[in-house]
């Protein structure tokens, strides 16, 4: 990546990163002054500095360590897009923690519980090769496991940025971008360093064994491209990054004589003299957001829901007109009569329990997802795949449909009412004044673009009319992004529902929109919400 980011680009992230470093001095503790100390780079300021300078788009994702993604125009039109792992470390540092993995402590507990176990004979420690011996298929078990996580995170996120327009020829890469300062007491530098951010290749894990006899629950493992360490107190997959051999430039840090003198200046540029009290400029940016909402995809019991929104399709209220179910059901029995007693095995009355009896209350829809499961079950058992589709078909709504919801609709359109556009989230009124749950404008009035970050990907969209305008949906391709968003974005199997575990596991519980000055697009972001620092914009 780093040979083929734009020069000025380049210089623009070293003046800044070095400048940064030029301070050190500031922070260094007093009783080293003899000692030339390692240059310090913040993480966060590096962070935002290579955002700005490559203008590049922040992943505000949970679980994942890419914290920024950018586009870049090939010369034949194309687009490389690029998934950034953005590290600082000393030169001299081991490996580094590059994925956690908290909540699915408790489902490998056994696991290493069973590890811990094995370190024992009668209380007695074992060495370390009879130890791995024994271990061997558990960390290998465990190995998989994790992988199997990471890289549904890493197919997420790339999904994310890659888009739902897959007509495009466009190249999607990861990297690792690692700013690596020079040891205490050398001169200072910083090195810059870029290594492959790989899914790990499960099919060829090999286990290295435990760390050491006393942790023992603790072991390494390589694929062939990179070496990886598990640490099961804090489930935390460490990598080793080969720090010297992955260098690709070096620059020199000059320490300012008078850092202090810098921050001084700062200060007054921004907050004025001491006796003038405070003088904040005013900040104006390019692209500033100017309107913003985010939302959890969550319910208030922690859920998402299961009928509804992204699990739509997963609903029990069949499409097929009531008139029409009867017959669908004896067309079914009738082209697969030689396959399966539907008698005998009372299929025909379970399917007619399942379309046609209404199921207004939640307890109801669970018996009717129970239902559609044993009649799936029975179904499976035949091996006749055709005959699963075809069932499938009868008792799922369609695979991909789905819609964004808009959470607190009614309210949200009142106090927002011309967020999506002039006049979108406005009711419709009846005879006596009183507002009625359908929005008011037609359509093709309520129409919207909407732009997928950090892909850049757009496509038409609108407000439902239905319902107190709760969803956002495509004007067209609807199934194209569901398929996008479920399967590619979500990480879900065909008819697999979303759940708050799924989102845990990818790294993904909310969404944001957003408006940019001077432009009527509508942006969205999948994104992570942080329960102990809620976003200033979060609508419950």
């Amino acid at each position: 990546m780093w040979e083929v980011l734009p020069i000025k680009d380049k210089q623009e992230y070293q003046r800044l990163i070095l400048a940064f470093a030029s301070l050190t001095n500031m922070f260094t503790q007093k009783s080293e002054d003899d000692i030339t100390p390692s240059p310090i780079v913040n993480s966060k300021f590096q962070e935002t500095v290579f955002q700005k300078a490559f203008h590049a788009f922040g992943e505000d994702i949970g679980n994942t360590s890419y914290d920024a993604s950018l586009r870049l125009e090939n010369d034949d039109g194309t687009e490389t897009k690029f998934m950034i792992g953005i590290k600082t470390f000393g030169i001299a540092s081991g490996d580094q923690k590059i994925a956690q993995f908290k909540t699915n402590h408790g489902e490998w507990s056994k696991l290493v519980d069973e590890m811990e176990r094995n370190a024992y004979d009668n209380n007695r420690l074992r060495g370390k090769e009879e130890i791995d011996k024994l271990n061997h298929d558990l960390y290998l078990t465990l190995a998989k496991k994790i992988a199997t996580i990471r890289n549904q995170r890493i197919d997420s996120s790339q999904e994310n940025l890659r888009g739902f327009d897959i007509s495009k020829n466009d190249n999607v890469c990861s990297v690792y971008h690692v700013l690596m300062p020079s040891k205490k007491g050398e001169s200072p530098k910083i090195y810059v360093g870029e290594t492959t951010y790989n899914k790990i290749d499960i099919t060829n894990i090999k286990i290295h064994g435990c760390t050491s006899a006393r942790n023992p629950s603790n072991f390494v493992f390589e694929d062939g491209f990179h070496i990886y360490k598990f640490t099961s107190a804090d489930s935390q997959l460490l990598m080793k990054f080969n720090n010297h051999e992955i260098i690709i430039e070096n620059w020199d840090v000059i320490y300012a004589d008078d850092a202090y003198g810098i921050f001084s200046d700062i200060a007054k540029k921004i907050y004025g003299d001491i006796d003038k009290g405070y003088a904040i400029d005013e900040i104006k940016e390019e692209n500033k957001i100017i309107e913003s909402y985010s939302w959890s995809l969550l319910n208030d019991e922690g859920k998402v829901e299961l009928f509804s929104g992204f699990n739509n399709f997963f609903g029990v209220g069949s499409k097929i007109a009531r008139d029409k179910r009867e017959e669908r059901i004896d067309k079914i029995c009738d082209t697969y009569k030689e396959e399966i007693d539907f008698k005998k095995n009372h299929l025909k009355d379970l399917l007619r329990d399942f379309l046609v009896k209404p199921a207004p209350t939640l307890n109801e829809k669970m018996e009717k997802v129970n239902l559609r499961e044993e009649i799936k079950k029975i179904v499976m058992e035949t091996g006749n795949e055709n005959l699963l589709q075809d069932i499938n078909k009868l008792v799922y709504r369609p695979i991909d449909e789905m819609y964004i919801p808009i959470p607190n609709s009614r309210k949200f359109h009142n106090e927002h009412p011309d967020f999506f556009g002039k006049d979108i989230g406005t009711f419709k009124t009846d005879e006596t004044g009183k507002k009625t749950p359908k929005l008011a404008l037609p359509r093709e009035k309520r129409k919207f673009n909407l732009v997928f970050e950090p892909s850049g990907d757009s496509i038409t969209s609108y407000v439902t009319a239905q319902d107190n305008g709760k969803a956002i949906q495509s004007v067209e391709k609807q199934s194209y992004l569901g398929k996008w968003i479920l399967r590619k974005v979500f990480q879900l199997k065909e008819y697999e529902p979303l759940t708050s575990q799924k989102l845990e596991e990818i790294g993904i519980n909310g969404i944001r929109l957003y408006k940019k000055m001077n432009s009527d697009d509508i942006h969205l972001q999948f994104i992570w919400i942080d329960t102990d620092h809620l976003p200033k914009d979060l609508i419950q």
